[in-house]
């Protein structure tokens, strides 16, 4: 059995590893439902941008930590194309995506010429369980062990049951350390 998957990223969706790939989904679904990835460079896990309603962008490097934004607004200069949550799904799933059924989602519209148009989104829940987390590890990253951030998910799931960051960071350590 041979996996499309490789050690770094070749550019496409599915070359991505499904466990890296479920942090990104959750990152898109707290925060925005398109995602772009730095064209391949020298991580297996690239840094990327989840794009949420209003085009606005959020950074985040190979190990889901917030990044700053460049001067022209996004988290590098070389990035790929836009990718939709469901084509993240579908890759985690380990589906082939193929830009010709990007290229028909892309042309809908009737035969006579009449353009379709969604309706407005919901308002979007803000969930700041992420800004949380990222705030105390900024805070406490001196007193944290180092490789804490391989717990991210735990930690935001710890968290999202009702613990505050520091309730969630102090169980993480008392288990693993």
């Amino acid at each position: 059995m041979s996996t499309p998957r490789t050690k770094r990223w070749n550019g496409t969706l599915e070359s991505l590893a499904a466990d890296y790939l479920k942090d990104v989904l959750e990152r898109m679904e707290s925060y925005g439902d398109r995602v772009q990835f730095e064209f391949p460079g020298h991580s297996r896990h690239p840094i990327y941008q989840v794009i949420g309603r209003g085009d606005r962008k959020l950074g985040f490097d190979g190990k889901h930590l917030l990044l700053r934004l460049n001067e022209s607004g996004n988290v590098a200069d070389s990035l790929s194309p836009v990718y939709s949550i469901d084509a993240v799904r579908d890759a985690i799933a380990g589906k082939r995506s193929t830009r010709s059924a990007s290229a028909a989602r892309a042309n809908t519209g009737s035969s006579n010429g009449a353009v379709r148009r969604r309706a407005p989104a919901a308002a979007a829940v803000v969930d700041t369980v992420e800004q949380d987390k990222y705030a105390y590890y900024r805070a406490h990253r001196d007193e944290l062990p180092e490789d804490i951030s391989q717990y991210a998910a735990e930690i935001s799931r710890l968290m999202r049951t009702g613990k505050s960051a520091e309730e969630a960071f102090g169980a993480i350590i008392a288990q693993y350390y």
